[in-house]
Parts: structure tokens; C-alpha cells; sequence
């Protein structure tokens, strides 16, 4: 009986050990289960460094700009009338514009603009201070910007003989825009932008002024244009 169970145990271990051959596998080529487990995790540790490099790139890549351009603004609302007599040639702009990667993608930045009178009136400084939360479209060789910028908005007037119209004024200014950038290279670009953006003013030193007497409000319609730079 036991050399019964003998041969059959030594005949199923043969069967077991044929199996490889039977399929036509060659021991010496037959790896053991260690190694290919050691195989394995390089394999995703290797997938994994490439994936965490092309994500860095990405990043590295992204559209992140220093850019500056001369301003085009046209006045409306209740204070446009009283800055009429202080329209000037230098209005300009510039600012920084940074996406989350190099595709399209969720955008912030920051911008100033600046409008400078001085003529034989008197003088007259805009100066808006604005943040930017937007998105930006990737759409090759050019790249489509929206978004909304908010901020601070300061107004200085001076009217040479006239104190009633000379004061400063604090105000919030808001509005949305639309931008769109043409690749010269890879590293810079030229681009227009156009803006709309209400602002609402409260005087610094006179109750006197236009704006202590209820015109507080400006509306700007800005066509922007100019050159940016990767940095």
C-alpha cells in the first residue's frame, strides 16, 4: 500500500514538473516569481517618475507673462464729464498673467493702469490697481484669455484757480475683459485686450468736488494692446 501511494505521489510530481516543458517553456528562460515582482515594481516606479516629469514640464511650461501696452479708454457715466477736459495721449498699462499649466487652464494676475494728464488746465492721474481671476483657452500658435479683474482705482484731480474741482478720490473699480495673445516665439507674444470696468469713487479731501456732490461714478470701455514676455 505504501509503495502504491509512493509511485502515485511520485508520478503527480512529475506531471507538475512537465507542465512547463509541455508548454513549451524552457527552464533555463523561466524567471522566478521574485524577480519578476522586482521587474514589476520598476516597471511603476519607472511610469512613475515619467508621469511626475511630463506633470512637472507642464507646469514648468505654462503661460506666465510680464506684459505691457498703450491704452485706448473711452469715459462714460456720471464723472466723465467733469474729467473731459483732461483727455491725453498717455494711457498704458502693464502687468503679470499666469495659468496653472501649459494647456488651458484656470488663470490669475495682477495689472496696472495709468492715465496722465497735464495740460494748461491743470493735472488729472488714473491710476487702477487690479487683480485677475479668469481662465485661459490654449488654442495654438494663439491663446484666448477671460476673466474678471477687480481692484483699487485712485483719481487725482488738480484745476489750476479752481478748488472745487481739485480733490482726490478712492474708489473700487470691476469689470470683465477679454484678451487674446499671438505667439511671436516661445517666449513672447503680442496681444490685444478689451475691457469693460465700472468703478465708484468716495472723496479724500472735498465734499465740494463732483464726486461729494453725486457724480461717483466712471465707467470705462479700454482697448488695450502691446507685447508680453515669458518670465
Amino acid at each position: 500500500m505504501s509503495e502504491r501511494r509512493w509511485i502515485l505521489s511520485a508520478a503527480l510530481g512529475l506531471f507538475i514538473l512537465s507542465m512547463p516543458f509541455a508548454q513549451g517553456a524552457d527552464p533555463k528562460t523561466v524567471k522566478p516569481a521574485w524577480e519578476m515582482e522586482k521587474q514589476f515594481e520598476k516597471e511603476q516606479e519607472e511610469g512613475k517618475a515619467a508621469a511626475e516629469a511630463a506633470a512637472a514640464a507642464n507646469i514648468a511650461n505654462a503661460f506666465n507673462v510680464f506684459f505691457i501696452g498703450y491704452d485706448v479708454p473711452t469715459l462714460s457715466g456720471p464723472l466723465a464729464d467733469d474729467l473731459a477736459a483732461f483727455e491725453g495721449p498717455v494711457n498704458f498699462s502693464l502687468g503679470i498673467e499666469t495659468s496653472a499649466t501649459q494647456g488651458s487652464s484656470f488663470l490669475s494676475g495682477a495689472e496696472g493702469e495709468f492715465s496722465i494728464t497735464v495740460n494748461d488746465i491743470g493735472m488729472r492721474l488714473l491710476m487702477n490697481s487690479m487683480a485677475l481671476f479668469g481662465y485661459s483657452f490654449e488654442l495654438t500658435p494663439m491663446r484666448l484669455n477671460l476673466g474678471i479683474r477687480a481692484g483699487l482705482s485712485v483719481l487725482d484731480v488738480t484745476t489750476d484757480g479752481n478748488s472745487t474741482n481739485t480733490y482726490m478720490a478712492l474708489g473700487l473699480v470691476f469689470g470683465p475683459e477679454t484678451a487674446l495673445y499671438l505667439a511671436l516665439d516661445p517666449s513672447s507674444w503680442i496681444w490685444v485686450r478689451g475691457r469693460y470696468s465700472m468703478a465708484a469713487y468716495t472723496s479724500l479731501d472735498s465734499d465740494a468736488s463732483p464726486i461729494g456732490t453725486g457724480n461717483d461714478s466712471l465707467d470705462c470701455l479700454s482697448l488695450e494692446a502691446g507685447l508680453a514676455f515669458k518670465i
